[in-house]
C-alpha cells in the first residue's frame, strides 16, 4: 500500500505531524519503534515557557514565542475533536534569581509579568528575594497531549503502527523489518534517534531526570539553577531535571535522584517521604543546536521535525503547522531558514 506520507517518530511531535498532514486529507502512515508516547514526550513535563529563553539566538527566540500562542490556538479545538483533555492550564509562572531581568526583556512590553516580593503568592514555593511572575504561563500533560493527537489522526484516517522500527530511509520509501513503506513524501520526527536515520543531524540524546511528590502548589516555578517545579492535578507536583549526556540509556539513577531529592528539599521543603516516583527521558539535540524544521537539502522527499531538546513540547503544534505547510505547497508563516537542517555527509 502507498502514502502520501509517512512520518516515522510516535512522540508528541510525530503524533501532531500526523495529525496535521491527516488533516490536509493526505493518506498518511505513522511508524514508531517502539510503543507510542513513551519516550521524551512521555517524560517531560509540559512547560510552555522555555526556562532561558535568552541563551538561543533570535530566530529561535522568536519561534518560541510563536510556539506559545499556536499552542493556545490549537488546544481547544484538539480536545473538542478527540475528548482527551490534556490538561492545558493557566496556572502562572514564577522565575526567582538575577535571570529575571533578562526574562523582561526578552519578553518585551505587554507580557503581563509583574514581581512578586513575598511567599504569599504561593505558600509552596520559597522566595529569598523577589522574584518575577507571568501569570498567563501554561503547562500540559506531554504524554496526554500525545494521546490527543494521536487520536485525531487515526480519526482522519491515518494508519498508526507502533513496535514498528525503520531502518532506513529510501526516496519514496522507509525500510522496517516487515517491509518497505512507499510513501511521496517522509517525515522524520525520531527525536534522539533521528541522527541514526539521517547521517549529519545533532540529535544526541540528553538525559533528564524528574521527581514526582504528594504535594501542592498554585505556580509553576524556574530556579536560578535551572530546577523547576509544575502543579499537577491531585495534589501532586513535578520536580527536575537533569542535564546528562549518558548515551541511549532512559534509566533513571540513584545518585541523580538523590541530588534532585536535595534540592527539591531546599527549595520547597519537601520531605523525601513524599515522594512518590521518578523516571527519565531523552531529549534530542544540544543546548546550542536549534531544531531542524524543514525540507531536507539532499532530498526534496524528505521534511524534518527533530532536536528540539528541551523545547519540543512547546513547539510541537507549530512545528506540525509547518510541516503541513510545507507538504501542501504553502509557504509556513515564520522564516524556517535557520532551522534548515546540515546537508548529510560525503
Amino acid at each position: 500500500m502507498g502514502y502520501d506520507a509517512v512520518v516515522v517518530g510516535g512522540g508528541l511531535i510525530g503524533a501532531a505531524c500526523a495529525d496535521a498532514l491527516a488533516g490536509e486529507g493526505m493518506k498518511v502512515c505513522l511508524l514508531e519503534a517502539g510503543p507510542f508516547v513513551r519516550e521524551s514526550s512521555w517524560a517531560g513535563a509540559g512547560i510552555l515557557h522555555p526556562i532561558h529563553p535568552w541563551s538561543y539566538a533570535e530566530p529561535l527566540q522568536a519561534l518560541l514565542r510563536a510556539g506559545v500562542a499556536e499552542h493556545e490556538r490549537a488546544a481547544p479545538g484538539l480536545w473538542a475533536r478527540t475528548g482527551i483533555d490534556p490538561e492545558y492550564e493557566r496556572s502562572g509562572l514564577l522565575l526567582m534569581g538575577d535571570d529575571r531581568d533578562r526574562l523582561a526583556s526578552w519578553l518585551g512590553d505587554g507580557s503581563g509579568a509583574v514581581e512578586v516580593r513575598a511567599s504569599g503568592d504561593d505558600p509552596a514555593i520559597r522566595l529569598d528575594a523577589p522574584a518575577l511572575l507571568l501569570p498567563d504561563a501554561c503547562h500540559v500533560k506531554s504524554h496526554r497531549l500525545a494521546e490527543a493527537y494521536l487520536a485525531s489522526a487515526k480519526a482522519r484516517g491515518a494508519d498508526l503502527f507502533e513496535c514498528r522500527p525503520v531502518t532506513a530511509l529510501r526516496p519514496g520509501a522507509a525500510e522496517t523489518p516487515g517491509g518497505t513503506v512507499k510513501a511521496g513524501l517522509t517525515v522524520l520526527c525520531a527525536g534522539a534517534w533521528s541522527g541514526r536515520l539521517r547521517p549529519g543531524l545533532l540529535t544526541e540524546p540528553v538525559r533528564g531526570q524528574i521527581l514526582l511528590y504528594r504535594g501542592r502548589a498554585r505556580r509553576m516555578a524556574i530556579f536560578p539553577d535551572g530546577e523547576y517545579v509544575v502543579p499537577r492535578r491531585g495534589g501532586l507536583l513535578l520536580f527536575g531535571s537533569t542535564l546528562e549526556h549518558a548515551g541511549f540509556d532512559p534509566r533513571p539513577t540513584a545518585d541523580h535522584c538523590a541530588r534532585l531529592a536535595g534540592r527539591a528539599r531546599d527549595l520547597l521543603g519537601l520531605d523525601e517521604s513524599e515522594l512518590l516516583a521518578a523516571w527519565a527521558g531523552l531529549r534530542p539535540g544540544t543546548s546550542n543546536a536549534p531544531p531542524y524544521i524543514g525540507r531536507d537539502p539532499a532530498r526534496p522527499d524528505l521534511l524534518h521535525a527533530s532536536g528540539h531538546y528541551r523545547n519540543g513540547i512547546l513547539l510541537a503544534p507549530l512545528t506540525a503547522r509547518a510541516v503541513a505547510d510545507l507538504a501542501a505547497g504553502r509557504e509556513p508563516d515564520y522564516d524556517l531558514t535557520a532551522f534548515r537542517p546540515p546537508a548529510p555527509p560525503l
